[in-house]
């Protein structure tokens, strides 16, 4: 597909889960489900690149250690989380404190601390940015999933102290505004901090 983009992420998200659900993606196949699940992400990012042309995707290993793949419309840079997803699993990481920092103050490296007073001395009115998920089911017809995170159903997202956002299989979206969406993501962040905290308050006699 060789054409100019002038559609909005989320619309060409959509044609990217078309495109992935209509080709055989040849994995990268290891007897580790994690390591196959990490090897064959560029597999779909290849497929991307070569199937839309017109689309400004940011050089591979840009921006690896937070997104997969990076698309870039009018200026504005957006990361791309591919979730490679056995039919087998529960739920898979979606990522910890700087897709927080990311979501709510548009940067990246931080650490709880320093999340929770940015948090408290400047709580966002609006999210500053979106953070989107490619989600592939390895092995199955079932159809990719392209989603933003604070569009995420609440049902569809376990928190974990270690792995904070954990994303269920076949996630369900709703409509949020600016606020409800900012509520949201401050919602999660308090259930990660409150399983991190509970061993500390039980030893403690806190709970």
């Amino acid at each position: 597909m060789n054409y100019e983009v002038t559609m909005n992420i989320k619309e060409l998200g959509e044609k990217f889960v078309t495109h992935l659900h209509n080709t055989e993606i040849s994995l990268t196949e290891n007897g580790d489900g994690r390591l196959e699940s990490l090897n064959s992400e560029d597999d779909v990012t290849d497929s991307l690149r070569e199937n839309f042309k017109g689309v400004n995707f940011l050089e591979k290993g840009h921006n690896r250690s937070f997104g997969d793949i990076d698309v870039e419309i009018d200026g504005v840079v957006y990361p791309i989380n591919i979730k490679m997803v056995d039919e087998k699993t529960g739920t898979y990481n979606g990522g910890g404190p700087k897709v927080f920092n990311y979501v709510l103050f548009g940067k990246k490296d931080t650490n709880w601390k320093r999340l929770v007073k940015s948090i408290k001395e400047n709580r966002p009115t609006k999210v500053h940015s979106e953070y989107f998920y490619l989600v592939y089911y390895k092995r199955s017809n079932k159809k990719p999933q392209f989603v933003s995170l604070t569009d995420i159903d609440r049902n569809s997202i376990v928190t974990n102290p270690s792995n904070p956002i954990q994303l269920k299989q076949n996630l369900n979206s709703v409509d949020r505004t600016e606020s409800e969406k900012v509520g949201f993501m401050i919602e999660l962040f308090k259930e990660v901090l409150y399983k991190r905290a509970e061993p500390y308050m039980l030893l403690q006699d806190m709970i």
